[in-house]
């Protein structure tokens, strides 16, 4: 048997503009996609066979002070808790993602055991299904050499939007649908506080809300390969906050109540349901992760990777 692990971060999109609807029905966007410090655990056992499983355990609970990367304590995932309603079939993004793998190529069929230990909220706009797909990609491919990168690549682009973005080291602007990825450097550090409200978001649920489009162009330039701190707050938008406002206003009094208690700048990430604080300094993130910690189930303060 073959085993390997590795951990699968998660993202904050720093702005997202949606640009234009597609014919394929996807829309066209331009987003800043930063990875931050909480992470989803992966491993992989690789032996005999012709299966492919995966074991899934959540995480529920506020996060303890003394590792605010984590949301409770892992508990076996099951079909009753229908908040983490996570599929284990064809339906998961790790699991497209292996079977792709195996039979992109016809990889001589092998039974696979893929265990996830699950950090990042789901529907939060954190992308913790894609980066666990990614993850899956490059861990087979690691324990099954088989495909070049740029073969991995554009079997990434197949399962999902954010896929791509993961597959790549650093920090990345996106376009396209999302799979057309350049690394970007972000110079400056930068800590978050990030809040986890009791619902989720559906990606498909906020494009399909979206109102029509009247924009024909960027409101700044913010196609950059550098990005300082003061161009991430120059740019700092999500297009898609009007849809999840008017149908939850509770994303935009926690984005009154973080800048209220210090962040510099607010916003949510992907389609939510995640909001954002951006700071500058680590004490001043944890002085905010301290006043409002007491005031909702999740909140987490993490920093840029």
């Amino acid at each position: 048997m073959e085993h390997a692990s590795s951990l699968a971060p998660a993202k904050l999109n720093l702005f997202l503009y949606v640009t234009g609807k597609r014919d394929d029905g996807y829309h066209n966007i331009l987003t800043l996609m930063q990875k931050v410090s909480l992470y989803d655990k992966i491993g992989i056992s690789v032996e005999e066979g012709s299966s492919l499983h995966i074991h899934i355990t959540d995480l529920i609970g506020r996060e303890s002070r003394e590792n605010p990367q984590r949301a409770g304590e892992p508990r076996p995932y099951n079909n009753t808790h229908p908040v983490h309603d996570i599929p284990v079939n064809e339906n998961n993004t790790a699991y497209r993602a292996a079977k792709l793998f195996f039979e992109r190529k016809s990889v001589k069929e092998k039974r696979a055991d893929i265990m996830i230990e699950k950090h990042i909220p789901v529907e939060s706009g954190m992308g913790g299904a894609s980066s666990d797909a990614a993850c899956v990609l490059k861990m087979l491919n690691k324990l099954l050499p088989s495909y070049t990168e740029p073969e991995l690549l554009e079997i990434s682009k197949e399962i999902g939007s954010d896929v791509p973005f993961f597959m790549m080291d650093g920090d990345g602007l996106a376009s396209g649908r999302g799979e057309i990825v350049k690394k970007v450097v972000i110079a400056d550090p930068l800590y978050y506080v990030v809040v986890k409200p009791e619902f989720g978001i559906s990606t498909r649920w906020a494009y399909s809300h979206l109102k029509p489009l009247t924009k024909t162009g960027l409101p700044f330039m913010c196609d950059l390969a550098f990005y300082t701190k003061d161009d991430i707050m120059r740019c700092l938008q999500n297009d898609l906050e009007t849809v999840t406002e008017e149908h939850t206003p509770e994303i935009k009094r926690i984005k009154e109540k973080l800048l209220q208690n210090g962040a510099r700048a607010a916003a949510m990430t992907g389609s939510g349901s995640c909001v954002f604080g951006v700071f500058y300094d680590e004490r001043e993130a944890e002085k905010t992760f301290n006043k409002i910690s007491n005031d909702y189930t999740t909140v987490y303060k993490l920093s840029g990777i």
